[in-house]
C-alpha cells in the first residue's frame, strides 16, 4: 500500500511541477504551514487530556473507575489481570471522551501485561476491537478541530458519532464472540 500511495505521490508531485511549477511551491507552503498548524492543535489537546489521566492515576481515580468497569470487562474480556484491567480501564474510558491518540499507550501497557499469562489470546483480540470501534460519547479531537477551523456549530457530529461508534462495537463484539473462542 506505501507503494502505491508513494507512486500516487510522486506522480502527482511530478505532473504539478511540469505544470504549474509556481503553483507546486505555493502549494508545498501552504500544505505544510496548514500541517503544522493542525500538529500543534493536536498536541496541545493530547498534552491536556494525557495530564488529565495522569492526575487520575496518581490520585487512584483510575482505579476506582477500573473497579467500576470490572463487571462489563469480565463479560468482555473474561478473566484477566488486574493490572491489565486497569490498564484496559483507562483505555476505554479515554476511548469513551474520544482521545483516541491518547489511549495508545495505556492499551499497549494493557497488550504487554496481558501477554504475560496464558489463555488471554481471546482477551487481546476482543480488546483490540472494542478499541477499533470505542465508543465515543464525547469525540474532543474532532470537536476541538473542528472549532479551530471555524466550523459555526461543531457539536453537530456528537448524536451521529455516538450511533455510529455504539454500532460499530455492538457488531465487533458480537463478531468476536461468535468467531473466537474463549479458552
Amino acid at each position: 500500500m506505501n507503494v502505491i500511495f508513494g507512486c500516487v505521490i510522486t506522480v502527482s508531485i511530478t505532473v504539478l511541477l511540469f505544470t504549474a511549477p509556481e503553483a507546486a511551491l505555493a502549494a508545498f507552503l501552504s500544505g505544510g504551514n496548514k500541517a503544522l498548524e493542525l500538529s500543534l492543535k493536536l498536541v496541545v489537546i493530547y498534552c491536556v487530556w494525557m495530564g488529565v489521566f495522569g492526575v487520575m492515576e496518581k490520585t487512584g481515580l483510575s482505579a476506582k473507575f477500573a473497579r467500576l468497569l470490572k463487571p462489563v470487562n469480565k463479560i468482555l474480556f473474561g478473566n484477566v489481570p488486574p493490572l491489565a484491567n486497569d490498564y484496559m480501564a483507562l483505555n476505554i474510558s479515554a476511548n469513551i471522551l474520544g482521545m483516541s491518540g491518547a489511549t495508545t499507550p495505556m492499551g499497549i501497557k494493557s497488550v504487554q501485561e496481558l501477554e504475560k499469562h496464558p489463555g488471554t489470546e481471546y482477551a487481546i483480540a476482543m480488546f483490540f476491537v472494542i478499541n477499533a470501534t470505542s465508543v465515543q460519547l464525547i469525540p474532543s479531537s474532532v470537536l476541538a478541530l473542528r472549532t479551530s477551523m471555524g466550523s459555526a456549530s461543531p457539536s453537530d457530529i456528537i448524536l451521529p458519532t455516538i450511533l455510529a461508534t455504539l454500532l460499530s462495537s455492538v457488531i465487533g463484539i458480537l463478531l468476536v464472540k461468535i468467531f473466537i473462542k474463549k479458552t
